[in-house]
């Protein structure tokens, strides 16, 4: 199968329309076509439904999204390792805990690591079967995931080896501006996550449990938090953010803390394959520093003082 096709059927799949997509891959429309065509005729599938404005994915083109996503990463990361003498440990983490949480826990580690550690954060994954695929396949050699007890635990046999970092949760929020008489009202706008984002299936524990939810109505999808942070200050609805993540924006009066009765825990956890061969020679360092930080970030808890991270 060739890459370039799922290439443009993911870029095709991510924006809707032919036009853009074909210019986002610099193509001709005509070219781009004729290419998504010759892998649907590969595939001896349709792959989006045409009959509408922007176009759909069909039912087999939602089940190969992901796999494609993983197959063309596998693929750049075959070049990169291919080109560099480098040799990374290679994390695949959502990108709002690589934006937020990994630069200060990392900043500790290599603080307390002997081993000379060179990192690279993969955030591209798109699903958790991506991500399990990813570990599984050993193109990424651990993973950085939130994870509670609300939701299935996807890393949960012996072939896993689970470490708790540090503990996050979500929050209602709304920019200062937001008309707070609003949150009284029905069709509350709602900031939420793009099907494709883990933290849509972690909120919905959260939307559950609250009872003002049922009045939301959905204003804006996003995969990533840090798309809906800057939507809810500028005033244009709610949306549950982890706290990691809101807290210095409702610091300095920029958000707003909602619905504060209702909140739900998230694990920040580091996951590798338990029995992997040919595992990187300093992951076992890299685990066991942030085991030793992990204990004492607990250590610090109980006595009152802020942790890393």
């Amino acid at each position: 199968m060739n890459i370039r096709w799922l290439k443009d059927f993911i870029t095709l799949a991510d924006c809707q329309k032919f036009s853009v997509a074909a210019k986002l891959n610099t193509s001709s429309q005509a070219a781009f076509s004729r290419r998504i065509q010759q892998l649907e005729q590969h595939l001896k599938v349709e792959l989006f439904d045409r009959s509408r404005t922007p176009i759909k994915m069909t039912i087999e083109g939602k089940r190969l999204y992901p796999i494609a996503c993983e197959l063309v990463h596998i693929s750049e990361r075959c070049e990169e390792m291919i080109a560099t003498k480098n040799n990374p440990i290679v994390i695949a983490s959502l990108h709002t805990l690589a934006c937020n949480f990994f630069p200060e826990w990392y900043t500790h580690i290599i603080n307390n690591v002997a081993s000379p550690l060179l990192t690279s954060i993969d955030s591209g994954v798109r699903s958790v079967s991506g991500y399990q695929a990813a570990l599984q396949s050993q193109r990424v050699d651990c993973l950085l995931f939130y994870q509670n007890e609300f939701v299935a635990n996807y890393f949960e046999s012996d072939d896993f080896h689970v470490l708790k970092l540090a503990d996050d949760e979500l929050i209602w929020v709304c920019g200062k501006n937001f008309p707070l008489v609003q949150l009284t009202q029905n069709d509350i706008p709602h900031l939420t996550y793009a099907p494709s984002s883990q933290l849509l299936e972690l909120s919905a524990p959260l939307l559950a449990l609250t009872p003002q939810a049922q009045k939301l109505s959905t204003y804006f999808q996003s995969t990533i938090s840090e798309s809906l942070l800057p939507m809810a200050m500028h005033g244009h609805g709610v949306a549950c953010i982890p706290r990691t993540v809101a807290q210095p924006y409702i610091n300095d009066g920029r958000l707003v803390h909602i619905w504060r009765d209702y909140q739900v825990p998230l694990d920040i956890t580091l996951i590798r394959l338990q029995h992997a061969r040919n595992s990187h020679p300093f992951l076992d360092d890299l685990f066991e520093t942030a085991r030793q930080l992990s204990f004492q970030t607990k250590d610090q808890s109980r006595n009152g003082k802020r942790s890393p991270g």
